[in-house]
């Protein structure tokens, strides 16, 4: 009898070693499994700043401000007993559209304005790739570590990043913004931070106009005569099924208010409501951040970028470094003319050399002085091989030390 072949051959690795069948088939689906998701995040990526995106968002938040400058405007001036012939009604028109279209005029340009690209900016020192450390007398005369872009293949100015989603990288990179579709970085940032500002005062003003329109108008009307009446409807239900019956309360008064106001009233105000919400939730943090000089990028990733003291020895920059004044910080991002941004739609006349050579905080330039004098003294506190190790890429260079 002849022997029975194998029905699958046997299989070896690069060492000699057998490899099973079922490893190989495990190995090629985690590769397709990774290619898959790697496909997927990039399309998802892509959409997110695609155009249909940016103007589905747009509409999104241009819903509350246009709505009620156009519908609700009207309705609840009249719940107010505001008449057109009264200079106060073209007033609260007239403040309506401007901090309307201040909005909206700062939303689109944070969506669709170059945040600054690298690609054409060169180094002070371009045979090393370095910038300089801004500053006056006070702060000490020193070069940024150089920081090479594979990617790019440029060099990146300080407090600038490569953004995986816009595939560049950007100066002076805040973070990448999902919502609006683009990145913050140098050239949008005051935008950014503007569209907020206006947010905040619009919705501010819608939500009060509303609520003075929903409660506050005549005494027949207001809400807390409703609440007694209404319970004494649904007191069989909430008394057998309390949650189903206090929304069928709550429902009814909300129903009885749409009557007696109009809906364009009470969508105003929910809509005001909704809005409100992630404005605080998100516009906080970022005004605090543009008020202290600190970028989302460097709140995350602390200790990341340094300076050269010597040949080959540097020093990382650690939170607060750039921290001014908070009405420096904001200049800085808004421009010299920035009160101009705060009466009228218009783009900032920014200073480059602010962030080609950002300045240092005072105690960040005597921090500097002091790790000078440090390192003068005793020498350096850890060695590494490569400056890759550290978090940058100056090219290839000796053995380098911090």
């Amino acid at each position: 009898m002849g022997l029975r072949q194998r029905g699958q051959e046997e299989e070896w690795d690069g060492n000699g070693e057998e490899v099973k069948p079922n490893q190989v088939d495990d190995a090629e689906c985690k590769a397709k499994d990774c290619h898959k998701h790697e496909h997927q995040n990039l399309r998802c990526r892509r959409f997110l700043a695609s155009p249909q995106w940016k103007c589905f968002t747009l509409v999104v938040v241009g819903f509350t401000p246009v709505f009620g400058v156009i519908l609700a405007m009207p309705h609840l001036l009249a719940e107010l007993h505001v008449e057109p012939h009264m200079w106060s009604y073209w007033l609260h028109y007239g403040f309506g559209s401007w901090i309307s279209i201040q909005f909206l005029y700062n939303f689109l340009a944070t969506q669709w304005r170059d945040p600054g690209n690298c690609k054409s900016i060169k180094p002070s020192q371009e045979v090393t790739g370095q910038f300089e450390l801004g500053g006056g007398d006070d702060a000490p005369r020193l070069l940024y570590a150089s920081n090479w872009c594979t990617k790019c293949s440029n060099w990146k100015p300080p407090r600038s990043h490569h953004c995986s989603s816009c595939n560049r990288c950007i100066l002076r990179m805040d973070h990448h913004c999902p919502f609006t579709g683009n990145c913050i970085g140098a050239f949008n940032h005051g935008h950014f931070v503007l569209f907020y500002i206006f947010a905040f005062i619009g919705l501010t003003y819608s939500l009060v106009l509303s609520l003075m329109a929903a409660y506050t108008t005549d005494h027949a009307s207001r809400w807390t005569e409703l609440i007694l009446p209404k319970y004494k409807e649904h007191k069989d239900t909430v008394g057998k099924h309390f949650m189903t019956g206090l929304t069928g309360v709550a429902v009814s008064i909300i129903l009885e208010v749409l009557r007696r106001k109009g809906w364009e009233v009470m969508i105003q105000l929910a809509a005001s409501v909704l809005a409100f919400i992630p404005v605080l939730g998100t516009g906080v943090p970022a005004f605090q951040m543009a008020w202290f000089n600190t970028t989302t990028m460097e709140r995350l990733f602390p200790m990341k970028e340094y300076v050269q003291l010597k040949a080959q020895v540097y020093c990382p920059l650690g939170p607060g470094f750039y921290r001014q004044s908070g009405r420096e910080n904001l200049k800085m991002i808004l421009g010299k003319r920035w009160w101009i941004r705060l009466l009228f739609p218009v783009p900032g006349q920014l200073d480059m050399d602010l962030f080609l050579a950002p300045p240092p905080s005072q105690a960040g330039s005597q921090a500097l002085l002091q790790r000078i004098e440090q390192v003068k003294e005793n020498g350096v506190k850890q060695e590494v091989k490569h400056c890759q190790d550290l978090g940058f890429d100056p090219g290839p260079r000796p053995e380098q030390s911090v």
